[in-house]
């Protein structure tokens, strides 16, 4: 399949139980070994489905990839929130965040995240941001996907989950140059 073949688009509220079940699975598919257990077997639908209520109700940027007419992927940010405990405080000064990207496992490699990414600077571009970052699990396999965009890793920091410290790279983005 090529990218040709998914449509990248802004999400709507309709889409919400298509993003928490692509969320829900993606985390099964990709942090064993790397997130604690717990975290992954404590994850649910409905939960799932109203954060993402929240995220679109506060205006974050979600945009949805759509395969066959089945939502297979998706990325969603916002301005930069502000980390505490970062090593060179660089990833702060970022203007703007992609907070998460979500692709199912069996549509990896087909051009949908380099979409998805472009999609989400191109809008962010637009409104006026000049800058991204993206946190990441640093055991995470997708880093050196971040790497190939053009992302440099200029932070690191530990994220508690489960009261287990996960350390998390963070790459930026010159949103004129986005790969």
């Amino acid at each position: 399949m090529t990218i040709s073949q998914a449509i990248i688009k802004p999400a709507t509220f309709d889409d919400i139980e298509a993003i928490a079940t692509v969320h829900i699975q993606s985390w099964k598919e990709t942090y064993p070994g790397i997130m604690p257990a717990q975290r992954i077997a404590a994850l649910n639908l409905e939960s799932c489905m109203r954060n993402w209520q929240r995220s679109l109700e506060a205006g974050s940027r979600v945009f949805v990839a759509v395969v066959d007419d089945t939502i297979v992927g998706f990325a969603a940010g916002d301005k930069n929130r502000s980390n505490e405990h970062c090593e060179t405080g660089l990833g702060d000064k970022c203007d703007c965040e992609l907070a998460a990207i979500y692709i199912l496992k069996e549509h990896h490699h087909r051009g949908i995240g380099r979409a998805l990414v472009k999609r989400f600077a191109q809008t962010m571009k637009e409104e006026g941001y000049r800058s991204m970052v993206i946190w990441v699990a640093e055991k995470n396999p997708a880093t050196g996907f971040y790497a190939a965009l053009g992302g440099e890793q200029v932070d690191r920091k530990f994220l508690m989950v489960c009261e287990e410290a996960i350390p998390v790279v963070a790459f930026r983005y010159d949103l004129q140059v986005v790969k």
